[in-house]
């Protein structure tokens, strides 16, 4: 890989290649529940977003990351369309998941994978940058059990099937309050054992993405954060 020599003395590695983080968040009702810190589960998940940006804003590899963001809930909502990673415009863009969202709405998870899938597939024929490796990763967070779990599994498995698309999936859970069958339904979505996990906060959330994501790209999580 090549460096590029920046006027203020930084170094900056040229792309190696460009993988897209989809965003799949749950803005059903139940994301206005209580989490640490004295804010829900939807703010506590807008802050590790903003905080995942900002580390990946002093990483030499940032070059490297897109980001999308798809809103659920009874309907699906495309928030961010794939765009390089660029901190401006994700600070200006709105990551609360219930933002826009019902009062009281569902969790229709096959509807949300059902349009990543069709945005994952554009942005690989139709690459941004030919010449380098394109990837996609779906970052499925959830706080509850699906409404259409066997719909949620079958799309699932059919954006397995492209092996430049991977899931990963956190279900956001409170403790001694969790839902098992929504745990083990994610676990199930996603690509294998590593790309699950049980969250409580933002923090771990954050964590979790980070490490998914520089996974996906054949990176360490200290080439980010």
């Amino acid at each position: 890989m090549s460096t590029t020599f920046r006027p203020d003395g930084d170094i900056t590695l040229n792309k190696s290649i460009n993988q897209l983080g989809i965003l799949v968040l749950d803005g059903s009702g139940s994301m206005e529940a209580p989490a640490p810190g004295n804010v829900t589960i939807a703010k506590a998940v807008e802050g590790s977003l903003i905080e995942m940006f900002n580390r990946f804003n002093v990483s030499k590899k940032k070059q490297n990351f897109s980001f999308a963001c798809i809103k659920f809930d009874n309907t699906v909502s495309v928030t961010l369309e794939p765009v390089e990673f660029d901190l401006n415009t994700l600070m200006n863009t709105n990551f609360d998941p219930r933002e826009g969202r019902q009062i009281d709405g569902g969790t229709f998870t096959n509807l949300a994978l059902e349009q990543a899938k069709e945005m994952a597939e554009k942005f690989l024929q139709n690459p941004p940058e030919p010449g380098i490796p394109h990837r996609v990763l779906i970052l499925l967070l959830s706080d509850g059990q699906s409404h259409e779990p066997q719909k949620t599994l079958e799309i699932s498995k059919e954006i397995k099937n492209n092996l430049d698309i991977e899931i990963a999936c956190a279900y956001f859970g409170t403790v001694g309050n969790n839902d098992p069958d929504a745990q083990t339904l994610l676990k199930e979505v996603a690509s294998n054992a590593t790309k699950f996990t049980t969250v409580y906060d933002g923090e771990a959330l954050r964590n979790f993405f980070v490490a998914s994501l520089s996974a996906s790209a054949g990176m360490s999580k200290s080439d980010i954060a």
